[in-house]
């Protein structure tokens, strides 16, 4: 058998050597199989040559070179350990605080507001009949909403110290920044304007953090689960809601004196401790790898920050590949748009403009499902709707929203991302059409609350686990590294600007239109749907490049 496959060999070899010396071009390739070797796959067995002695020849014909590596190699290569990720996971999970500390004010400041203790200290009116101070409807709501107005200047100015000095920078600014800005909402207990001034430099905060999280892990996160870690911002921000809600209502049924500071006081304490958790997160996690290689050109650095990241050695062919990938990106990248400027983010190719457009919709239509309807009032709500205890009817409300939004972890890579974002558009639609409906022309009828916490829990159930956390996931993945971060906190800021809005106007009319309020986010929810249908690619799995070439295909 030896003798027939070293006869059949000979032959090839001889006939390909003839074939390159009547070649007049000496780089010219030949790509040569397996079949010009061996009569049959079955012929492969042994007392092969190890090499074939030729010039400027395919890949194809070392093929039988990298099967005997392959088998030389094989026990290296089952004892060598799979990517610990533990580590990344956990810097991952530490660094998503910056989305809790969202939630916890989502889940905080509507209890903090309905309190007694707040009303009496801040309260710029007086009941006559009882003599207590109290807060007007549309000065609540101003309290409440301007947090969302931070944002949308945090996110635009903030933010950006993320994309000139570093993630890690921007992150230990803004928390400096949210720590000042709950010692001022702390210093006195009599002024709501100094309360005010307190929550606009925690919304600033917590507005940058919104682009710069959501950003700090699309890049840093291994890549096996880097979907699944990005959503990790909003499933914080749950948890955020769910702890604000829990302690809102322990301070309310455990203190004797309902009239003690420490019932709004220790909530904003306690932003604190999740301010430390961040920082220390900070300290233990390296810079991003994109930005050391294409803002300052450290490839060592960037090497390093990728490798530990993902759990693998840094001349690991995989690092290797991701450096070289990135490089080549940002040059073809700094190519397309030379001089295009200032306004490359819109102006740049291939359609950075309409990709913009499409992230500054999901992003509003995210806040226009009308979640934050519930959560900033849930409280009033389901108190107008005869509940015995809307504060426990929060925490239950944000326990679905938390628990669901694992679901989302899994459904963003199972799915896809359009696939999440038209099934939650749809399906909150009609719960919030349910929703809406009983609250206006049956809320006086048996069961009726009960129906519209049902419906309300389903809602939660489809924001948690499309809308929520898909949002964030579609648009870190939009937009090319070089306008990454201005492109994001602009889709940021838009999401901040209607959250204002909602939380500033829903108290107003609610009390003139009650529960049909609910129609105005089924409108928009339907507009979500159809939105989505017809913009919104799917990124899943897909490179910058495999972005932007979707782009260059489309009309």
């Amino acid at each position: 058998m030896a003798n027939e496959i070293n006869e059949i060999m000979a032959r090839q070899i001889a006939n390909m050597q003839d074939r390159i010396h009547k070649s007049e071009d000496a780089n010219e390739i030949f790509p040569i199989g397996k079949s010009e070797f061996f009569e049959s796959e079955s012929n492969l067995l042994q007392d092969t040559p190890p090499q074939v002695p030729t010039r400027h020849v395919d890949s194809a014909v070392n093929d039988k070179i990298d099967d005997e590596k392959k088998m030389d190699g094989q026990g290296k290569k089952d004892d060598k350990p799979s990517p610990f990720l533990l580590k990344s996971v956990a810097l991952c999970v530490v660094i998503s605080f910056g989305g809790f500390i969202v939630g916890w004010d989502i889940g905080i400041i509507g209890g903090i507001t309905n309190m007694e203790s707040f009303q009496e200290n801040f309260g710029p009116l007086v009941n006559l009949n009882t003599g207590r101070h109290y807060f007007p409807e549309i000065l609540v709501g101003l309290v409440i909403s301007i947090f969302s107005i931070g944002g949308v200047i945090g996110g635009l100015t903030i933010a950006k110290a993320g994309d000139w000095k570093g993630r890690k920078l921007g992150m230990y600014l803004s928390m400096f920044v949210y720590c000042l800005g709950l010692a001022i909402q702390l210093v006195h207990d009599y002024s709501w304007s100094q309360f005010f001034i307190g929550r606009i430099l925690t919304g600033l905060a917590v507005g940058s953090t919104a682009v710069l999280v959501p950003m700090f892990l699309s890049e840093s996160a291994p890549i096996a689960i880097r979907g699944a870690m990005t959503t990790l911002y909003q499933l914080m921000v749950t948890f955020g809601i769910l702890m604000g809600n829990v302690l809102n209502y322990i301070l309310r049924k455990g203190l004797a004196d309902p009239l003690d500071n420490i019932s709004w006081q220790l909530p904003i304490y306690m932003g604190y401790v999740w301010a430390a958790t961040i920082v220390t997160g900070l300290f233990f996690t390296p810079e991003s790898a994109n930005f050391l290689l294409t803002k300052k050109g450290c490839v060592e650095s960037a090497k390093f920050s990728f490798a530990t990241m993902n759990g693998i050695a840094e001349d690991d062919d995989l690092t290797n590949k991701f450096v070289e990938q990135t490089l080549q990106q940002q040059y073809e990248t700094e190519r397309q748009s030379n001089g295009l400027g200032l306004f490359e983010f819109v102006t740049g190719k291939p359609k950075y403009c309409k990709r913009l457009l499409v992230g500054i919709l999901v992003m509003t239509f995210q806040q226009l499902s009308g979640i934050n309807y519930f959560f900033y009032y849930g409280t009033t709500l389901f108190e107008k709707a005869n509940l015995n205890d809307p504060y426990l009817t929060s925490i239950f409300l944000s326990s679905v929203n938390f628990v669901s939004t694992f679901g989302g972890i899994y459904l963003v890579e199972a799915l896809g991302r359009r696939s999440c974002l038209l099934l939650g558009s749809m399906g909150m639609f009609i719960c919030m059409l349910v929703y809406a409906t009983v609250g206006t022309f049956a809320l006086d009828a048996s069961g009726s609350g009960i129906v519209m916490i049902a419906f309300t829990c389903i809602y939660i159930v489809f924001f948690a686990t499309t809308l929520g956390p898909v949002s964030f996931v579609v648009v870190s993945e939009l937009f090319p590294m070089k306008t990454k971060a201005v492109s994001m906190a602009i889709c940021s800021s838009f999401n901040w600007m209607f959250g204002f809005m909602i939380s500033l106007l829903t108290p107003v009319i609610t009390a003139k239109i009650g529960f049909a309020y609910g129609y105005f986010f089924t409108a928009c929810l339907l507009l979500s749907a159809i939105f989505v249908w017809i913009m919104v690619p799917e990124t899943k799995g897909k490179s910058e490049s495999d972005i932007d070439s979707l782009y260059e295909n489309k009309r």
